[in-house]
C-alpha cells in the first residue's frame, strides 16, 4: 500500500508480522498524511543479518512512501516480516474500517470477554467491555485503560498492563475479533 492510495491518516500505527526468529513489530509514523519515520521494536532477529536490512528497508519504505519495497538479499525473512508488518500498520492508518458496531469475544483470564466496538468515519471512536467475568480487583485495570488506548493507537495492538496481561490480551483479541 503507498500513502496516496491509502488517504493516510496522521499517527502512530503498529504492525508485526513472524521473522525468521521471532515476531517483528513495527511502530509507523504518518504526519501531513505521509509516513514520517518507521521504527523497528527490539527483536529476536540475527542482528548482523537483520539490523543492516531493517536499516535499508526503512529507508526504502520512507522513499517509496509504500510498504511495496524489495527484500533484501540475505534476509528474506527478516525483511517479509518488516514488510508484512508495515502493511498491516498502513491499512490501520487508512482508515478502512467500515463504519457500524461491531461485537467479538476472547479468553482472558478466567472468562471470555465480549465488546462492542464502535467504528465511526473509518476510525475506532469506542471500545466497550460488554461481557466479563474476570477477577475485579486485577482486571479492573486493564478495563480502565486498554479500550482507550486502543481508540488512541487505532489499533488493537497495544501494550497490555502490567499484572493484568491475559486480561488485556483478552480484550486486544476481543477487539481484533470484532473488526476482523
Amino acid at each position: 500500500m503507498t500513502a496516496e492510495e491509502g488517504g493516510l491518516r496522521d499517527g502512530v500505527y503498529s504492525g508485526s508480522a513472524q521473522g525468521f526468529k521471532g515476531t517483528v513489530s513495527v511502530d509507523l509514523v504518518v504526519s501531513a498524511g505521509k509516513i514520517s519515520d518507521l521504527q523497528v521494536r527490539p527483536h529476536q532477529e540475527t542482528p548482523a543479518i537483520a539490523d543492516p536490512a531493517i536499516e535499508t528497508l526503512i529507508a526504502n519504505i520512507l522513499e517509496a512512501q509504500s510498504s511495496e519495497v524489495d527484500v533484501i538479499s540475505g534476509a528474506t525473512y527478516t525483511s517479509r516480516a518488516v514488510i508484512e508488518a508495515a502493511e498491516k500498520a498502513l491499512k490501520k492508518a487508512s482508515g478502512d474500517l467500515k463504519d457500524g458496531v461491531y461485537s467479538g469475544s476472547a479468553q482472558g483470564f478466567k472468562s471470555t470477554i465480549a465488546v462492542k466496538v464502535t467504528v465511526d468515519k473509518g476510525a475506532i471512536a469506542r471500545v466497550e467491555i460488554i461481557e466479563e467475568d474476570e477477577t475485579p480487583a486485577i482486571a479492573q485495570n486493564a478495563f480502565d485503560q486498554i479500550p482507550q488506548s486502543i481508540v488512541e493507537a487505532q489499533s488493537w495492538e497495544v501494550e497490555a498492563v502490567s499484572g493484568a496481561t491475559f486480561t488485556s490480551d483478552g480484550i486486544m483479541a476481543a477487539v481484533k475479533d470484532a473488526l476482523d
